[in-house]
Parts: structure tokens; sequence; C-alpha cells
């Protein structure tokens, strides 16, 4: 049964990565073709449903690992940064960027009641996200090590900024 876990652990992990990058290229994609005056109206809703699964996906990762028989997490280690001895900071990168992942889709649902800004002002914090699992990954993977690994972590990188960039620079410039 542990190498059952094992292979379920990672597997839940990697794919809730893969959609929650998956999620930001289609959110800032969306964003540079609303600029442009273009019909996101099918993009947003790939954006939603790409983040929810990789809440579900995060929730069947936690889960496993609370069910572990080869190491078994408390609940708290899961769940409160910092109160785990295995891994302890990139541990509390996961479960700070879970916290995160969970704000974000629960204002996202709430939109309309929040208000658009406040919506706006709590969803321009999900690099903090982004990064936050991006190091748990790196710093807890233990599939790959190293170099191929931090290729892998900048290759998932490179077209996010790109696409920050691309989203900057099609702001309109201020009247003067």
């Amino acid at each position: 049964m542990e190498a059952f876990e094992w292979y379920a652990i990672r597997a839940t992990g990697t794919v809730a990565y893969l959609l929650l990058y998956l999620s930001v290229l289609t959110g800032l994609y969306s964003v540079i073709q609303k600029r442009r005056k273009k019909k996101v109206n099918n993009l947003h809703h790939v954006h939603e449903v790409l983040s929810d699964w990789a809440l579900i996906l995060t929730a069947g990762h936690l889960g496993i690992l609370m069910i572990d028989s080869y190491m078994p997490f408390k609940w708290a280690e899961l769940f409160i940064p910092f109160d785990t001895s295995y891994e302890t900071i990139p541990m509390a990168f996961g479960i700070v960027s879970t916290y995160f992942l969970i704000i974000t889709i629960v204002t996202s649902k709430l939109r309309k009641k929040i208000g658009y800004k406040t919506w706006q002002k709590l969803h321009a914090l999900n690099p903090i996200l982004y990064i936050g699992v991006t190091l748990h990954t790196v710093m807890m993977g233990t599939d790959f090590h190293g170099a191929m690994l931090t290729a892998v972590a900048v290759a998932n990188i490179l077209p996010i900024l790109f696409m920050i960039g691309a989203r900057s620079s099609d702001k309109k410039p201020a009247a003067a």
C-alpha cells in the first residue's frame, strides 16, 4: 500500500500544480485579450474550472498525506505552517499557498458581492500563491533534484513572466 500512497501523493500534487499553472496562464491571457477588446467569456470559465480542480486535487494531496502509512502527518502539520519537524520551510510554503488558493477561489466566487475592485486587489496577490507552490515543489519534491527540477521551475515561470510583461505593456499611458 505504501507504493500506491507514494504515487498518489506525488500524482495529486503534480497534477494540482499543472492545473494551477494552466489556470495562471489562462488568467493572464484573458486579461491581455480583454485589454485588446477581444471576447474572453469561455476563457474565464476555463480559468475558474482549472483553479477549482487544482484545489480539489490539493485537497486530495493533503488527504492522502494524512492517511499515508509510511509517514502519516497529523492534521496540524498539514494546516499550520511551521508545526512540523519534517521539511519545515517547504511544508510552510505549501500550507500558506493552499490558504492563498482557497482565498483566491472563494473571493472569485464572491466577486459580485465583495466588489470588483476588492476582488482585483485580492487577485493581485496570486503571484505569492504561485511562487509559494513552486518553491514547495522545488524544495519538497523527491522525484527530481538539482538542475532538472530548477529547469522545470524556470520553464514554468518564463511564460508567466512573459505574459505579465505583455499585460503591462498593454496598459494605456496615464493622461498628462
